[in-house]
């Protein structure tokens, strides 16, 4: 017996070393395998729909889902991701004339108001901040069409697969099966609801930021509307980092007026629909707090990159799950917890 378990532990042994070693040097596709698991929650019920509906196989019901999602999520990223990018490699290629135009702006700061902003040895490392940051972004956006094709891949085999592959978690996980069902209806949530809560929320803002700038006449609100949707949905900063230069452009340019309009509107109006509408839809799909929403967030940007936005929240949520699940299961303190009717997907 003692021979036989310690036969099993050596074995267990080798397969956790073997499953690190595979993982490590799949880590480059993480991003793609955790897009392909937050379109597949979004897609499960519309491939049933499909198959049940109008009776297409699982090839075709796929096909089908994987086509619409790339024309309406992809695409239009794409454009979006694209027109900024097309600025960056812009701002690159002139990087030294933005930087003594900002120059010459601090300085005439400087002698307004009688004290020194910005040295020359600060300027220099504001100059190779500049190009090395613009060059990394355009970089990561050009190994995201790597991410897109890998995440593509995946998502075909996982929606093709869909109940072998639920049928596999209800078999093998070391838990009670309405504590799966339980943990996959949660999961579904809270994907969803940050999956659909940080795109949402970047999309009101960037409409509303367009708007406010037509009407105070700034030029090239294409690519205004781009960086503002795109920068609303990087964590704390948010779209402060669109409105405050097109501020500072506009102040520069002798419309003070506007530059102070667009600030104290960044600061009141998109500061605060931020807080709402993210809130909002996170607490309605899955519930979420605040505090689990912001440091989930910091702590999956260092993890996941880009997808970390969805994923940090969401571990942070399910950790908390399990422990409840674990407290009930082996009848740790007497946690009350909700009915199993609760548990179904």
């Amino acid at each position: 017996m003692q021979q036989s378990k310690i036969r099993q532990n050596s074995f267990l042994l080798l397969l956790v070393v073997f499953g690190l070693f595979i993982a490590s040097q799949l880590l480059g596709f993480l991003s793609g395998f955790l897009g392909a698991l937050t379109l597949y929650f979004f897609l499960r019920k519309p491939q049933d729909f499909l198959e049940k509906r109008y009776r297409l196989s699982k090839v075709k019901s796929t096909l089908l889902l994987l086509l619409g999602s790339f024309l309406l999520i992809v695409v239009p990223a794409g454009l979006i991701i694209g027109e900024v990018t097309a600025r960056l490699a812009e701002v690159v290629s002139h990087s030294q004339e933005v930087l003594q135009s900002i120059n010459a702006f601090i300085t005439q700061q400087e002698q307004r108001f009688g004290f020194e902003i910005l040295t020359a040895e600060n300027l220099k490392q504001a100059s190779a901040y500049v190009t090395a940051a613009a060059t990394s972004t355009v970089g990561v956006i050009a190994n995201s069409f790597a991410t897109v094709a890998v995440m593509y891949l995946v998502l075909y085999f996982m929606l093709i697969n869909r109940r072998a592959m639920e049928a596999w978690f209800y078999a093998y996980l070391p838990l009670e099966d309405n504590h799966v069902a339980l943990i996959g209806k949660e999961l579904n949530a809270l994907v969803v609801s940050n999956a659909a809560g940080i795109p949402a929320t970047a999309f009101v803002q960037a409409i509303l930021a367009v708007i406010c700038y037509a009407i105070l006449g700034v030029d090239d609100l294409l690519f205004w509307f781009c960086a503002t949707a795109i920068a609303a949905i990087i964590p704390l900063v948010g779209a402060s980092i669109a409105y405050m230069p097109l501020a500072v452009l506009q102040y520069t340019s002798g419309h003070t007026t506007q530059a102070w309009v667009i600030l104290v509107f960044g600061l009141v109006v998109l500061g605060t629909v931020d807080n709402l509408v993210r809130l909002y839809i996170q607490n309605k799909w899955g519930d979420a707090h605040p505090l689990i929403t912001i440091f989930g967030v910091i702590m999956g940007v260092n993890i996941f990159g880009f997808m970390g936005l969805i994923f940090g929240p969401i571990l942070i949520s399910l950790f908390i799950l399990l422990v409840k699940i674990y407290m009930r299961e082996f009848h740790v303190g007497g946690l009350a917890y909700p009915d199993d009717s609760e548990a179904k997907a």
